[in-house]
């Protein structure tokens, strides 16, 4: 019974080496944070989209400035004329025919005056390309969200996968310590067991880690449109380097670069200049309209049994006005429509400022609360791994008990996990000030 214990600890030994490669090297030649947002800006697919709709937008834009310039038009027709002419000066008269007729001309119209409806259409157009520029830095900010949180998760992750290999190999040494301990009778079977459990369970830590990781790489390969679903090695996040960690931004300075730079908050200002020359658009079409037209033609007829064929020039030049006295209330409606939409949008506007304001100052509250937690998880840190060290090396002099080693190596890779998860935590958390107040977007103009 003994003899099978002991291969089925050598089995468990050897699986757990087959599962956990050598320690996890430093990603110094992997991707920083800021070539993670440029490569996601460069290959997203949603940057193109946005970049096409300002194009659509210029192309809108060009419309409505031709209005300002005259309409020009050739026409033409060629059918079969079957012509009956009773004329009231001479009842006794009738005349009947049937003939071929063709017909040319030029028309030309040019647009004088329309309520100065023309140019709140082309103001407004102009505004919609600006608000499209706008929107597209937005579509840019929360694509780089997207990989900021992406980015950091890899990160934590990778420090999770090198604290429970860390943790497997300190245990898996004991475990071999043990064993040879167990064989001269010094310790029970039960300490070789205590250690092939805590390095089975480091094991389990690192293969939820490793998962992770891949999870936030395939997210990250998504947002920068790799050809394959995952990171190649290359191109992984480098491991968190643990820095200084900067002071924390004032509340009044962020509302204020948010509320100037934020480009959705921006887009709305550009929409509420949209509909304000709307407003003006539609109050412009309650105005007549007046227009200098002319044309010139020529009619070819042949064909008559009565008269020989012949053909007339003419043409005209002049003023034409129109104006809709009555349209059942829907030009009327129409102007009271976009001034809904305007006191709509300017609801819209408000609502947008108060969440600017709620988000930065929960920012900022978790970025004051997060340096805090950081601080005290680094010297948690410290000193969890002296008192580990400690009482390694008292377990090995026979001082102190396996219990005692397992509580301080366990309290030791807790504090490892919460140390890094706290920095993530803070570095998150000031990147996101960043992206709620448009600031990232300055990286990349």
């Amino acid at each position: 019974m003994k003899i099978q214990k002991n291969v089925l600890l050598k089995s468990i030994l050897l699986l757990s080496v087959v599962l956990v490669p050598s320690l996890l090297p430093a990603q110094t030649n992997g991707l920083t944070l800021a070539e993670v947002r440029t490569k996601v800006l460069e290959g997203n697919p949603s940057v193109q989209e946005a970049v096409q709709r300002i194009a659509a937008a210029e192309a809108v834009l060009k419309q409505a400035r031709s209005a300002y310039l005259p309409t020009v038009t050739l026409s033409g027709n060629y059918g079969l004329v079957d012509l009956s002419q009773h004329p009231d000066s001479m009842p006794a008269v009738r005349v009947s025919d049937s003939f071929k007729q063709g017909y040319g001309g030029l028309e030309a119209n040019w647009l004088l005056f329309d309520g100065f409806a023309r140019e709140a259409r082309a103001l407004g157009a102009k505004y919609g390309v600006q608000q499209r520029r706008e929107l597209a830095d937005e579509t840019r900010r929360l694509l780089i969200q997207a990989a900021t949180i992406s980015f950091r998760q890899a990160q934590l992750a990778r420090e999770n996968m090198v604290t429970a290999e860390q943790d497997y190999k300190f245990n898996a040494t004991l475990e071999e310590d043990a064993r040879k301990r167990f064989t001269a009778g010094v310790v029970p079977e039960s300490d070789v067991q205590n250690f092939s459990i805590r390095a089975l369970q480091a094991e389990s830590a690192f293969l939820q880690a490793k998962l992770d990781l891949k999870t936030a790489g395939t997210i990250l390969a998504e947002l920068m449109a790799l050809p394959d679903s995952q990171l190649p090695e290359a191109m992984q996040p480098v491991t968190i380097a643990f820095e200084t960690i900067p002071s924390v931004p004032v509340m009044q300075g962020e509302l204020e670069y948010a509320l100037t730079h934020r480009p959705d908050y921006k887009a709305l200002k550009s929409g509420q200049l949209v509909l304000a020359q709307r407003v003006r658009m539609t109050k412009g079409e309650l105005m007549p309209q007046v227009a200098l037209v002319g044309d010139v033609g020529y009619t070819e007829r042949s064909g008559f049994s009565t008269v020989s064929d012949h053909g007339n020039y003419d043409s005209f030049v002049g003023i034409a006005a129109s104006w809709d006295l009555f349209t059942g209330g829907r030009k009327v409606n129409t102007v009271k429509e976009a001034q809904a939409q305007m006191r709509a949008l300017e609801q819209q506007e408000e609502s947008l400022r108060l969440s600017i304001r709620s988000t930065l100052q929960q920012r900022i509250d978790e970025a004051e609360t997060s340096k805090a937690i950081f601080q005290r998880q680094e010297k948690i840190y410290n000193l969890t791994a002296s008192v580990r060290d400690s009482v390694e090396k008292s377990y090995k002099a026979g001082v102190e008990s396996i219990t005692r080693l397992n509580e301080a190596q366990t309290d030791l890779t807790r504090a490892k996990v919460a140390y890094a998860t706290s920095y993530i935590a803070y570095q998150l958390v000031l990147n996101q000030l960043d992206i709620d107040t448009g600031r990232i977007l300055s990286d990349f103009k």
